[in-house]
């Protein structure tokens, strides 16, 4: 009877290779995570303000206003107001009343070196309508 003895375990090249993997993921996730958890502050502040009934309303200036003051207390300091007015739009509905609030930028991160991640941003909310969950 030949009995061998079958070791189950990680080789040093092995080990090195799951290393770099788990690396290689964690400088992603590093990188990439603050800008989605940006960009959920944003839409969350949005849907706040065009979900009040008196947004369908207000001006741009004023719906600026409550979108800047909702960044703020989400420690969102992306924009001077002067900025945040010219990725602010607002439109008007062609076939009925109400308005339409847009929002469309870039949010553009370092991620290696001289290599940048762009994230595209574009929503647009139909004012005075509350947000379903």
């Amino acid at each position: 009877m030949n009995l061998r003895n079958s070791h189950g375990g990680v080789s040093l090249s092995g080990l090195i290779y799951s290393c770099i993997i788990i690396g290689i993921v964690a400088l992603v996730g590093i990188k990439l995570v603050p800008l989605y958890i940006e960009k959920f502050k944003v839409d969350l502040a949005l849907e706040k303000v065009a979900g009040q009934r008196e947004s369908a309303r207000m001006t741009k200036v004023d719906l600026a206003k409550l979108i800047m003051r909702q960044l703020e207390v989400s420690e969102v300091r992306r924009w001077r107001m002067s900025e945040f007015l010219k990725v602010l739009k607002i439109k008007k509905i062609k076939q009925g009343k109400g308005k339409i609030l847009i929002l469309e930028y870039e949010i553009r991160g370092p991620f290696f070196d001289e290599l940048d991640v762009v994230l595209k941003y574009d929503r647009s909310l139909k004012l005075g309508e509350p947000i379903p969950d």
